[in-house]
């Protein structure tokens, strides 16, 4: 009862099916998300070893066609749905409903902070901001920048053809940093034009991480049931993830209903969902114009004209030392690669 819920069935049709009460399917939910959580070897973990982050960057190396092998995982926000905090919700968690809300989204929401491998398999998932952070400020929050900032978490050795450090890789949303790698802004051609198209092929596979979630659950698709606490929707999308990452390390797949909504994503703009080729055990990208997926509305979790820490923003702007942007754009440039023609965009 608690999985069909969860991928999006009614709970009055669930219940008449099982015979049993409304009530009971969501207690059967709870019992469910209790399990998993006392399941430690479901446990979402960042790789801390250097052997365990040299694996997830060859899993990128092998989606890359330039061989890029110093990522360590894919950053990005979405926007968990919710409706407007209730009282009691303020009393517990003592931040106001507005805060939850998203100007970009015209939605209240969670933003849900989310790292994941070549895979889609999620490395680090945090979901304790409001819908008005924006991700750069979730990320700035989160426990996994404190460990990137500590000496040697990353490891020391550079990558063996890109010459730079093992590091994240994210949108504009974020800073550039000795642990983060960004797109260059304001760019259309030469070799930052290259680096944007080829940093956005690693990038990508979090947005496919998302678009496989949300589809596979389809509760995620619409704004989380009135009744369910703000507190208790953190634990909910959770497990979710969780169970997202059982299915991946399964290799469960998303059911054949949805095949042809999981269609594609576009590079340079319009998100769309991707769509798994089998025969490789890759998402494949369309560059067709058909009406986007409502993931749309979702991906880009914060609000971006709110930051909370310009400041911060530009003290890290500031630094000196070697950025990984600089060495993959040394490497891009020494290729001589170009960004594909639109018409040979497809892989």
């Amino acid at each position: 009862m608690a999985l069909r819920y969860c991928a999006g069935g009614d709970p009055t049709d669930i219940a008449d099916i099982h015979g049993v009460k409304d009530d009971e399917v969501l207690n059967s939910l709870w019992d469910v998300v209790d399990a998993i959580h006392q399941s430690p070897e479901l446990d979402i973990k960042f790789p801390e070893t250097e052997a365990d982050q040299r694996r997830v960057a060859e899993g990128f190396r092998r989606k890359s066609q330039i061989d890029i092998d110093c990522c360590v995982g894919a950053v990005d926000g979405i926007l968990i749905w919710i409706h407007k905090p209730s009282s009691e919700d303020e009393k517990v968690i003592r931040i106001g409903p507005k805060k939850f809300f998203c100007g970009r989204k015209k939605k209240f929401g969670l933003n849900m902070q989310g790292v994941c491998d070549a895979r889609g398999y999620f490395l680090d998932v945090e979901i304790r901001f409001p819908g008005s952070s924006s991700d750069f400020y979730a990320f700035d929050e989160s426990s996994l920048k404190k460990k990137l900032e500590q000496e040697g978490f990353l490891g020391t050795a550079v990558s063996m053809d890109f010459g730079g450090k093992l590091c994240l890789f994210g949108d504009n949303a974020y800073v550039q940093s000795s642990y983060m790698c960004t797109p260059w802004k304001a760019v259309t051609s030469g070799p930052k034009d290259a680096f944007n198209f080829y940093h956005s092929q690693v990038r990508i596979n979090i947005e496919c991480a998302f678009g496989i979630l949300v589809h596979r659950w389809g509760m995620l698709r619409k704004a989380i049931p009135v009744g369910i606490s703000v507190s208790r929707t953190t634990r909910l999308v959770l497990a979710l993830c969780k169970l997202h990452n059982f299915c991946i390390a399964n290799r469960e797949e998303v059911a054949s209903a949805y095949e042809k909504d999981v269609s594609s994503i576009l590079l340079d703009g319009g998100c769309r969902l991707p769509r798994m080729d089998r025969s490789q055990d890759n998402w494949r990208y369309d560059m067709g114009t058909d009406s986007p997926d409502r993931l749309t509305h979702l991906l880009d979790g914060g609000d971006h004209r709110e930051d909370h820490s310009q400041e911060l923003r530009r003290r890290l702007r500031r630094f000196t030392g070697s950025l990984p942007c600089q060495s993959i754009l040394r490497r891009v440039t020494q290729l001589g690669v170009t960004r594909p023609s639109r018409s040979c965009r497809h892989t």
